[in-house]
């Protein structure tokens, strides 16, 4: 079970609503996903991140260069 510290740093995926760390969301220095390749896709406005799972999904889906956001 996760001690109190750690719930803190939690986040909440948009896509399928596991809990991780977003190091953005939590004040950190960095983030995971920013070892990740630039994707040239803007975030939804207002929208939370994607854990590791849902992240690496949406990375390996073609872009649609019409649309806005991911």
């Amino acid at each position: 079970m996760p001690d109190a510290s750690q719930k803190a740093l939690d986040s909440v995926c948009d896509n399928c609503g596991a809990s991780f760390v977003c190091g953005a969301a939590a004040g950190l220095a960095s983030c995971w996903c920013m070892e990740k390749p630039p994707t040239g896709v803007a975030p939804e406005p207002g929208g939370r991140c994607y854990c590791p799972t849902c992240l690496a999904q949406r990375l390996s889906l073609p872009v649609d260069p019409t649309s806005r956001g991911a």
